[in-house]
């Protein structure tokens, strides 16, 4: 089988169940409350460009209200030791129909969507190396998160990029077959969450405009399996930030320039992101992201290089075993 590599694209679909803990002033609620303009946006232009994507939904949004997401909720729930961390903690301060919250005819768009994958990012999003939480508490969230759904799930995006290796075990018991792993690099390490500034994400949004630890891209003999198959991300599509918006063009160059160098050695690069994240400065954002999108085509033409959900990638690969 002949493999050129490839573009893979997986987005953290969350709404507020991603920045509960974060977004406790309700700053953040404009880009949550877009949303629900954002992906039909994307959707439209995944579908002019042809690309294929693995959107890794936290089960939670897939309810249309509370009343609904009750009906789901698991008997055994995360033991975070800051109970900060647990989504649970909000249900009853949010209203019915919060579209903060719940996204389900979202949901539906992304499964009618042409080439597109439902994945999942955990039901309640999960932490997976956060102090209290257990193997029985991940495990019952992992089937809340396919009952909701009610749609296959073939791969798995940890939330906050916490990739609890013994867990994997437990997703392949659930029919997941990949997950998204962390870059090859200590500045990517999994880790306990800390918010604020610090080295390393100075460093991370350094890297996202200048090359400084590598394309990050890989061959498809390369991906390992551990129980599922890590399909490594290669770059976060960072948001248009209007005081550093003279770096604009850079992150565009130092994106095109991986494709580029997977494309020249047949390599894959996943690039990934929040739809959240285009919730504000809506026109820059999606801008750039089809100045991507149209360096892509030419260079899927010349290079015969193609464009890959997740699972696809995982298709392959038993294509080889």
């Amino acid at each position: 089988m002949v493999n050129n590599g490839g573009l893979i694209i997986s987005l953290d679909f969350e709404l507020g169940w991603g920045l509960h803990d974060l977004n406790r002033n309700g700053s953040y609620d404009p880009n949550l409350y877009e949303v629900h303009n954002v992906v039909p946006r994307l959707l439209k232009l995944f579908s002019k460009y042809e690309i294929h994507v693995t959107w890794a939904t936290v089960g939670m949004l897939c309810a249309a209200s509370k009343s609904e997401l009750r009906d789901y909720l698991p008997n055994l729930k995360p033991s975070y030791k800051n109970k900060v961390f647990s989504s649970y903690e909000i249900i009853d301060e949010i209203t019915e129909a919060d579209q903060r919250y719940f996204g389900s005819k979202l949901v539906e768009l992304v499964k009618k969507a042409p080439n597109q994958e439902l994945g999942t990012h955990t039901f309640s999003h999960f932490y997976c190396v956060e102090e209290g939480q257990n193997e029985k508490q991940f495990s019952a969230d992992l089937k809340c998160a396919k009952k909701i759904a009610n749609h296959p799930l073939k791969s798995i995006v940890f939330p906050r990029n916490q990739i609890n290796k013994t867990y994997l075990k437990l997703c392949e018991n659930e029919g997941i077959r990949s997950y998204r792993g962390n870059p090859k690099h200590r500045l990517f390490k999994t880790e306990q969450f800390s918010d604020g500034w610090n080295y390393k994400r100075i460093c991370k949004i350094a890297d996202s405009y200048i090359n400084l630890t590598g394309h990050h891209t890989f061959s498809l003999d390369s991906i390992e399996k551990n129980n599922i198959w890590n399909i490594q991300a290669s770059a976060f599509f960072r948001p248009y930030y209007s005081r550093l918006s003279f770096l604009e063009n850079w992150k565009y160059k130092r994106i095109v320039k991986s494709l580029k160098y997977a494309a020249k050695n047949k390599e894959f690069y996943h690039l990934w992101w929040h739809p959240h994240n285009f919730g504000r400065n809506l026109d820059e954002n999606f801008s750039t992201l089809e100045k991507i999108l149209k360096e892509f085509k030419e260079i899927r033409q010349k290079y015969d290089f193609h464009s890959y959900s997740m699972n696809e990638v995982v298709e392959l690969l038993e294509g080889l075993e």
